[in-house]
């Protein structure tokens, strides 16, 4: 006996343990879950193994990528939500902060014919800025929104489904930042913000990114909230190799994987081999940004959790532990899908008024959809005058609230774009262009913008306007301009080119108009100004010519298009008139008119437009380098470009284009083809420069960051051939 006295509280506790109604309660569980960008589907994939296992989660903390999956799984999300969500998602569209193209106001719709690259320098107290991130993150930002409604009106992350903590990097101070409450989405965003991919999240006055930088795998944070057990999931941080350190971009990249993987090694130290759990996903042919292959990420992700069943299985609990767990997991909130007020908060320079007309509906009484809410929401992000646009949904004095906050671009309010253009059909015509835009915005209360164009290259010039709304928010204005061009233009006897002559114009006016919605503009003008044309080369077809303009303007433009480039739907119509009249100082009287149309109709990955345009006098001759042409790639291919010219000219097309399936640095890829058929009357020249024609091309194009870009032959009805290749726009 005396020598079984020691042992007797061991033998008491191990009976304790066998009596009904004092078994062992399952140990805390916290799951780790590391950064890793598109890499980070591999979660899903762990996910689903665990719950197929019955192995309930107390708390999880998580960063980056990890922290999409880890709070949207913790607010109540399961695996098999998560993997339908990831893998039907448009990740390329998720990533571009522009919201479609139809929902763009019209002003916006002309700013993309002036053929600028979509990247922007600001200017603002006297210095160039340049946007944080190359992207900004609205979309995303409302995708997350969506992701988390379940935790909506949560401040407190211990309150969630499951305690949860993401991780981001003080931007500031480089020091490491638990978000354990607050915004839950905004929270996830900041966490997943890679510097200079994404912009940096402002949060309670401080600058946010992306939490790999200082904690990829906080195994110390989920060990922190009270658990016995860690499994931890390491996604890796691949370094890159030499042939891909070529630029100052792969240069900031591999020094971003260098500092994640020393905090890794640290934290991996600190699992206890027997006991805590290292999911280890391969996935080195899978990189950070290959969104779009998230349904292999999750399959390696469930057979690496597998590969360490006999591990996680000691952590399982049965069936009605586990029912238990899951109910609480599972629970679900009432959802909020109408609201009955809508705030807007952090306005600056945008007038409230205008930011109120885009979002807030005339007759909204009875409350607002949040559907409604985030079409709207896109609409105003469209104006180009934010960072981003965000919103959050709460309960006061039993309402359902709406508070959408606005953070206006940092690098305003004045912007400056550039962009290029160039074209040859490989047999003498070429044509290069350089561009720069500058738009100040927000010049007084009603949103004036003064926005000057300049363009470099064979056709030279500039436009300089000054847009005054005369209310705020879309509805009339006035526009006084000037705008000067110098170009020069070929005359065609037949096949031959017999001369080039240089002209120059310039246009002193100012227009009354009207948005109308979203899809239109009417603007009506009085101009005056002159021109003057110089034979360069070649015979003198024409006389030289010095001539005074001035008359009326108008122009009309409708336009629902989803891309100006490689439109799959909407619809664009526009028509400009313009009546010289000798009362307005024009040395001869004449009437010109043009019209162009373009539909777009598509079925699965093939796109049919149908297009027309047709000109005409309808008083007087035109001049000779006012005349409409036709000839050039899909106007008439096959023939040199402006072959012919007149003062009457129409011309039908349809073309096919069908979008592959290879995508290379995320631009789309097309195979296509026109049927082309024109005609151009009313010459009034010596010269064999009118005609009636059929034509057809085959092209290869690409939806370039620098616009449109073709690579194409065409052959007309008399069997002559031309190559082309085109980059931009260089008109």
């Amino acid at each position: 006996m005396p020598r079984l006295c020691p042992l007797l509280p061991l033998l008491l506790a191990l009976l304790g343990l066998s009596l009904p109604g004092h078994a062992a309660e399952p140990p805390r569980i916290g799951l780790v879950l590391s950064g890793g960008g598109a890499r980070g589907s591999a979660h899903i994939g762990v996910l689903k193994v665990l719950e197929e296992m019955r192995i309930p989660v107390h708390v999880v903390a998580a960063t980056s990528m990890g922290s999409i999956v880890g709070g949207a799984w913790a607010s109540g999300r399961d695996a098999a939500e998560l993997e339908t969500i990831v893998t039907r998602i448009d990740w390329r569209d998720l990533f571009q902060d522009d919201p479609p193209r139809q929902e763009k106001p019209v002003r916006r719709k002309l700013d993309d014919r002036r053929s600028v690259v979509n990247a922007t320098l600001g200017y603002g107290e006297g210095t160039l800025r340049l946007p944080k991130g190359a992207v900004n993150g609205q979309k995303l930002g409302i995708f997350l929104r969506d992701l988390t409604r379940n935790a909506e009106g949560i401040h407190n992350f211990d309150e969630m489904n499951i305690p949860f903590r993401a991780i981001g990097t003080d931007l500031e101070s480089g020091g490491m930042k638990v978000f354990d409450s607050g915004d839950l989405a905004l929270a996830m965003r900041a966490s997943m913000s890679v510097p200079t991919a994404f912009a940096p999240v402002e949060i309670d006055g401080r600058l946010y990114v992306d939490g790999g930088l200082t904690r990829n795998l906080p195994v110390d944070v989920v060990r922190a909230m009270g658990v016995d057990v860690v499994i931890a999931v390491n996604l890796g941080t691949p370094l890159l190799k030499r042939d891909e350190l070529g630029s100052v971009i792969g240069v900031t990249a591999q020094m971003i994987n260098i500092l994640t993987e020393q905090n890794v090694q640290a934290q991996l130290q600190a699992l206890r081999p027997g006991r805590d759990v290292l999911i280890l996903p391969q996935l080195s042919d899978i990189s950070a940004a290959d969104f779009e292959r998230a349904p292999q990420a999750i399959a390696s992700g469930e057979r690496a959790a597998r590969a360490v069943a006999a591990e996680l299985a000691r952590y399982s609990v049965d069936p009605v532990t586990y029912a238990a767990w899951q109910a609480r997991h599972n629970a679900q909130r009432p959802a909020i899908e109408h609201l009955d007020e809508v705030r807007i908060s952090g306005l600056k320079r945008v007038n409230p008024t205008v930011a109120e007309r885009v979002l807030i509906p005339p007759k909204s009484g009875d409350g607002l959809p949040r559907a409604d809410l985030e079409k709207r929401v896109g609409e105003l992000y469209g104006y180009g005058d934010f960072e981003r646009i965000d919103y959050r949904v709460l309960r006061e004095n039993g309402r359902d609230l709406a508070i959408v906050d606005t953070v206006e671009k940092t690098w305003g309010p004045t912007y400056i774009r550039f962009g290029l253009g160039m074209s040859t059909d490989f047999r003498g015509d070429s044509n290069f262009a350089l561009r720069s835009s500058i738009n100040s915005t927000w010049m007084n209360a009603l949103g004036a913008e003064w926005k000057t164009d300049i363009q470099l290259g064979n056709t030279a010039g500039f436009v300089s306007e000054f847009y005054q709304p005369l209310q705020a928010g879309p509805g009339l204005f006035v526009a006084p301009y000037v705008e000067g061009q110098r170009e020069t233009i070929s005359l065609f006897d037949g096949d031959r080119r017999v001369a080039r002559y240089d002209v120059k114009t310039y246009d002193l006016g100012v227009d009354v108009g009207s948005a109308i919605g979203n899809d239109a503009e009417l603007r009506l003008g009085l101009l005056y100004g002159g021109s003057s044309s110089d034979v360069d080369t070649g015979v003198d077809a024409f006389p030289d010519q010095r001539l005074d303009e001035g008359g009326l303007r108008l122009r009309f433009v409708y336009d629902t298009l989803d891309s100006l480039d490689f439109p799959h739907a909407g619809t664009r119509f526009a028509v400009s008139a313009y009546r010289a009249l000798e009362a307005f100082g024009a040395d001869s009287e004449y009437g010109r008119v043009r019209t162009d149309w373009l539909s777009a109709f598509t079925v699965g990955q093939g796109t049919l437009l149908a297009s027309a345009y047709a000109g005409s006098n309808f008083s007087g001759e035109l001049p000779f380098y006012n005349q409409f042409t036709l000839g050039g790639f899909m106007r008439l291919s096959g023939y040199d470009t402006d072959r012919f010219r007149g003062d009457k000219a129409a011309l039908g097309r349809l073309t096919y284009y069908y979008r592959l399936g290879a995508r290379p640095a995320n631009m789309d890829l097309y195979l296509g083809g026109s049927l082309e058929y024109g005609r151009v009357w009313d010459s009034h020249s010596p010269l064999d420069a009118e005609g009636e024609h059929g034509a057809a091309s085959v092209f290869f194009g690409v939806d370039s960051f620098l616009g449109p870009a073709y690579f194409g032959v065409g052959v007309n009805d008399e069997g002559d051939t031309g190559f082309y290749m085109l980059i931009g726009r260089p008109w």
